[in-house]
């Protein structure tokens, strides 16, 4: 009812603007006019002017009139699109919040069986160590999971701890040194000093994770990889380079989208987590040339802890 409003108002105003001209022009031209020649040529003209001038007005007028409905379509777009990304955000949450609750459970299940394996009497030494380190295994990933699930609620809620980052690189390196893509790479950490800082531990374990075995893969599990920490202004980098081929430069742009992967059997959604979980201490992760010849995943973490929600 308001544009039909709006509409009769202006087809109003225009008839009452014509018809006002119609009268007043037409005596106007009676009173100048010295002959009936005269008349209709001085009519002529009124009319082709009143023409011009109402053409050029309702250009104006149209003109101005879609511009704010253009204007006004493409806020209500982005609004439109802003409510369907804080949509899907929740329902990543709720999916993150849900899995991440069901696996915890099945490695609360495996963490139990382990400890059990480890009481047997008679275990051989090696075999002992082997289940050790799968107990530790399990409980990074019973952290991760328990600060997933406290991302999936809200990324404020997770626990942070205070931890020497250099540490926790040397003990992911360790654990990772048994991974079938680690076994024959050549490892080195570059950490001249302790690095403490406001973190969720479980969190960075996936990034390092996720880096470290994509470089592995990448030099076809023979290569030689390398982990940098230094702090840098304001902020934490942390590094990882390796020696392989690098990123075809058609795929840099897409590095952090979700799916995308060059992997046979790969999901695309490795670098993509290690954005999320930077993202989730206020940092981010960035890509360039490593001077071992291959890639560098360098993520920026803000010394001083940020609230990211």
């Amino acid at each position: 009812m308001r544009a039909m409003g709006r509409a009769a108002l202006v087809a109003g105003a225009y008839m009452a603007f014509a018809g006002a001209w119609i009268v007043w022009s037409d005596d106007a031209v009676a009173r100048v006019a010295d002959s009936v020649a005269e008349f209709e040529q001085l009519e002529h003209q009124k009319g082709l002017f009143f023409v011009l001038s109402t053409g050029v007005g309702l250009f104006f007028g149209t003109y101005f009139a879609i511009r704010r409905l253009v204007l006004e379509t493409e806020k209500a777009a982005e609004a439109r699109e802003s409510l369907l990304k804080l949509e899907r955000q929740a329902l990543a949450g709720l999916f993150v919040s849900s899995i991440a609750h069901d696996a915890n459970n099945v490695s609360v299940v495996v963490s139990s069986a382990l400890s059990e394996l480890r009481q047997v009497p008679g275990l051989e030494v090696d075999a002992r160590e082997a289940v050790e380190d799968a107990q530790q295994a399990m409980a990074k990933l019973h952290q991760l999971f328990k600060d997933l699930q406290g991302m999936g609620r809200s990324r404020a809620s997770a626990t942070r701890a205070e931890c020497d980052l250099r540490e926790l690189v040397e003990k992911t390196v360790t654990l990772l040194r048994g991974h079938t893509a680690m076994k024959h790479c050549k490892v080195r950490i570059v950490a001249p000093d302790p690095v403490r800082l406001g973190v969720f531990p479980g969190l960075i374990d996936q990034m390092l994770i996720n880096l470290l075995i994509n470089a592995a893969d990448a030099t076809e599990r023979r290569g030689q990889l390398e982990v940098r920490l230094h702090v840098e202004g304001e902020n934490v980098q942390l590094e990882v380079h390796d020696d392989g081929p690098g990123v075809a430069a058609e795929q840099e742009a897409l590095l952090f989208k979700a799916f995308n992967t060059t992997k046979p059997h790969g999901t695309g959604l490795g670098l993509l987590s290690v954005k999320e979980c930077a993202g989730a201490h206020g940092g981010r992760v960035s890509y360039a040339r490593s001077p071992l010849g291959g890639a560098c995943f360098k993520v920026t973490l803000p010394l001083k802890a940020q609230v990211v929600s």
